[in-house]
C-alpha cells in the first residue's frame, strides 16, 4: 500500500514534473501487490500528466477490471482521458456513469459532466449541473472560476458578483487543486475589471 509518507513524496514528484521518478516510486508498491488500488490510480494519473492517454488508459482500464467497474473513480478517469482527447461524447457518457454510481454526490465528476454538456450544446441543463456541482461544495476553487465563467457568457451578472463576493470572503479557506491561488486571484481580477468597464460590478 501506498504510506503517507509515499504519497508525500509522489505528490512531489509529480508537481516538479518528474514523473518517471513517481513512476518507479509507485512501482515498488505495484510489485507487492499488482492490484493496488491506489497505486493504479496514481500509474493512470502520472501518465495522463505525462501525456501517455494510452498508458493512462491501461491501467484505468485494469483498475476498472478490478473493481468489476463498479467505482466511480474508474470512470471518472476514463471521461478525463476521453475529454483531453476532444471525445466529448464518449467523455459525457462516461462522467454519466460516474455519476450514477456515486449517486451524484460528488462535485468534480459532476464539474466535468456540466463541461461536456455544455459542450455538447445543452447549455442550460449543463449550467444546472454545474450549480449542483458547487452546492455540494463551494469551496473548490476551479468550481468557482467554471461557474464565474459561465455565468459572464451568460449575462447572469447578479450571480456573478455574489461569486466573486464568495471568492473574496473565502479565498483563505479554499481548495486550490493542480493550479495555484495565484491563478485564481488573477482570474478572479480579470472578471472584476469586465465587471467594472462595464458598470456591472457591485461592491
Amino acid at each position: 500500500m501506498i504510506t503517507p509518507a509515499m504519497l508525500e513524496s509522489i505528490e512531489a514528484l509529480k508537481k516538479e514534473k518528474r514523473y518517471d521518478e513517481a513512476i518507479a516510486l509507485v512501482n515498488t508498491v505495484l510489485a507487492r501487490n499488482p492490484n493496488d488500488r491506489d497505486a493504479l490510480l496514481q500509474i493512470a494519473d502520472i501518465q495522463y500528466r505525462k501525456g501517455d492517454m494510452d498508458k493512462a488508459k491501461k491501467a484505468v482500464d485494469f483498475y476498472n477490471y478490478n473493481q468489476d467497474e463498479k467505482d466511480p473513480m474508474g470512470w471518472y478517469l476514463k471521461g478525463v482521458i476521453e475529454m483531453e482527447k476532444n471525445e466529448w461524447e464518449i467523455a459525457r457518457k462516461f462522467f454519466w456513469k460516474a455519476m450514477e454510481l456515486s449517486d451524484g454526490q460528488n462535485h468534480e465528476i459532476m464539474r466535468c459532466f456540466w463541461l461536456c454538456e455544455y459542450r455538447y450544446g445543452n447549455r442550460t441543463k449543463g449550467l444546472d449541473y454545474l450549480e449542483k456541482s458547487y452546492k455540494i461544495n463551494n469551496k473548490d476553487a476551479e468550481i468557482i472560476y467554471n461557474l464565474l465563467e459561465v455565468y459572464l457568457l451568460e449575462h447572469n451578472h447578479n450571480k456573478a458578483n455574489a461569486l466573486i463576493l464568495h471568492y473574496r470572503k473565502s479565498r483563505d479557506s479554499l481548495v486550490f487543486v493542480d493550479k495555484p491561488v495565484e491563478f485564481y486571484d488573477e482570474k478572479i481580477w480579470l472578471f472584476e475589471q469586465f465587471l467594472k468597464k462595464h458598470q456591472l460590478l457591485k461592491k
